[in-house]
């Protein structure tokens, strides 16, 4: 008796640390993606490049773009049993997205770390490289949108603010993604800051909330119907 009835309770903590796990790594993938990004604004220009290695903040760069690489597939796997009791096909499909979104964020920044041993003539083709792997990492990554903020709004995990906020969010990220891809607007430019700020502060919002408060689960499934 006393196991099946603590069962509910400890699948509901479970979940809830799940949860938090996950905001963690959203705060982790957010910071880490901004801040790498604040880092190579100015490398941009082959002339500012530090010619020492060991100085070249390229490096810090690149450790940056792998941690959020890690933390992209660490919220996936982290959400997984949270989302699987909303939607099981949906919280599949995001978790395949995220794992692609991080395996190409590792090839974004593999790419990126050839930039220190590269010379002068060599570094704009390698920033080309790079900054197309990363446009494919935000194109996953805005996908991925399109299947976690729809099932965070339709079982009120959240509150539904943070859900529209995210999805429409992810969607003007998609579209600065598409606009970039076809040379109409340029990356890390105007119009591509104000299209990708919604869902990054989003991001953010979303990831203390679930810190503050985790998940609301009064209409998630139990998960008791799903056990073996």
């Amino acid at each position: 008796m006393n196991g099946t009835n603590s069962h509910p309770l400890a699948t509901a903590d479970a979940l809830q640390r799940a949860a938090r796990i996950a905001g963690v790594l959203f705060i982790i993938a957010t910071a880490s993606t901004m801040a790498a990004q604040i880092i190579l604004s100015p490398l941009l220009d082959a002339s500012q490049r530090a010619t020492d290695p060991q100085n070249n903040p390229v490096a810090l760069a690149v450790l940056l773009e792998i941690a959020n690489a890690l933390a992209s597939d660490g919220i996936a796997i982290a959400f997984y049993p949270v989302l699987r009791r909303c939607a099981e096909l949906a919280a599949t499909g995001y978790l395949g997205l995220r794992v692609i979104e991080g395996a190409v964020g590792v090839v974004a920044a593999t790419v990126l770390a050839m930039i220190i041993s590269t010379s002068a003539d060599e570094m704009a083709f390698t920033l080309a490289v790079h900054d197309t792997a990363f446009l494919m990492v935000l194109l996953v990554f805005s996908c991925g949108t399109l299947l976690l903020y729809p099932m965070l709004y339709a079982f009120r995990l959240v509150p539904p603010v943070l859900s529209l906020w995210g999805l429409i969010g992810g969607l003007m990220l998609l579209v600065s993604c598409v606009l970039i891809l076809f040379d109409r607007v340029e990356m890390g430019g105007t119009t591509d800051l104000i299209l990708s700020l919604p869902i990054w502060i989003n991001e953010m919002a979303l990831a203390l909330w679930l810190l503050a408060r985790g998940v609301d689960l009064k209409h998630v499934g139990s998960g008791n119907d799903r056990a073996a």
